[in-house]
């Protein structure tokens, strides 16, 4: 079985990733030491692939790499995943190769990525209810359902921005800016349903988007192309589609 990388080979793979759209989460919390990776052929010039696993998706890694045969020999020795996500044009020689390894088919989704080039429309910008969140904030996140306050909401507000909508003090739709480096930022949202259809993930988003393009970064939408919901909070925005990715989901 194939061992994690320590820290030290953590902060070396995020050297070799280039930065961008698609790298920007695993790219983040490599830097941060709170990713799960494995990477063969690693030196100090390069790597050959690499396995990715961000704290906010378990058992969802991002591959990069090419060698559909060499990824397909590494997979099995890495546990508890259930899906994986890699480039669109290694999904046809890598599928049906992990496939035959796993002993199980595999179904596939599309990830679909978008970015913001200029601020997001004003009116976006103003809602009497939202508001950026400090380090102050702190128990106002800690209070809040696990779905809006993340696997560690201390980092959230030291490290990244964050946007919150707030009824009667409580938090009630969230923007987090989930992963940060030197030139692009990933925003995730949630809204607990009794809140839905009002505009609040769209105004958080907003804010962390403009937060991001003021401090020089630029924005990043993920999401399945299934999930319509937030590809209209996208549009609404402003953001354009950048590039899709593959996800190769087991079937158990």
């Amino acid at each position: 079985m194939i061992k994690p990388l320590s820290k030290k080979d953590c902060q070396r793979l995020a050297h070799h990733l280039p930065d961008g759209p698609q790298t920007v989460i695993s790219r983040a919390h490599l830097r941060w030491g709170t990713a799960r990776a494995y990477a063969v052929g690693l030196t100090d010039v390069g790597f050959e692939t690499a396995v990715i696993e961000d704290p906010g998706c378990p058992g969802e890694p991002m591959i990069f790499g090419s060698n559909a045969e060499q990824i397909a020999e590494l997979l099995p020795q890495i546990p508890n995943w259930f899906c994986v996500n890699v480039a669109t044009n290694l999904a046809d020689a890598l599928e049906p190769l992990l496939a035959e390894r796993l002993g199980c088919t595999l179904r596939r989704a599309t990830d679909v990525y978008h970015t913001l080039t200029q601020p997001p429309p004003a009116n976006s910008l103003a809602h009497p209810n939202v508001r950026l969140l400090t380090r102050d904030d702190l128990p106002l996140l800690m209070a809040a359902p696990p779905e809006l306050r993340g696997h560690d909401p201390a980092h959230l507000l030291h490290r990244t921005a964050v946007a919150g909508a707030i009824f009667h003090n409580q938090l009630v739709a969230i923007a987090q800016n989930y992963a940060l480096t030197e030139g692009f930022g990933d925003i995730g949202v949630f809204t607990l349903p009794d809140f839905r259809g009002r505009g609040l993930a769209a105004a958080a988003a907003a804010l962390v988007a403009d937060w991001l393009l003021r401090n020089g970064r630029t924005p990043v939408w993920s999401c399945g192309a299934h999930n319509q919901p937030s590809l209209r909070v996208a549009k609404k925005l402003g953001f354009i589609e950048n590039g899709r990715r593959v996800y190769l989901i087991r079937n158990q």
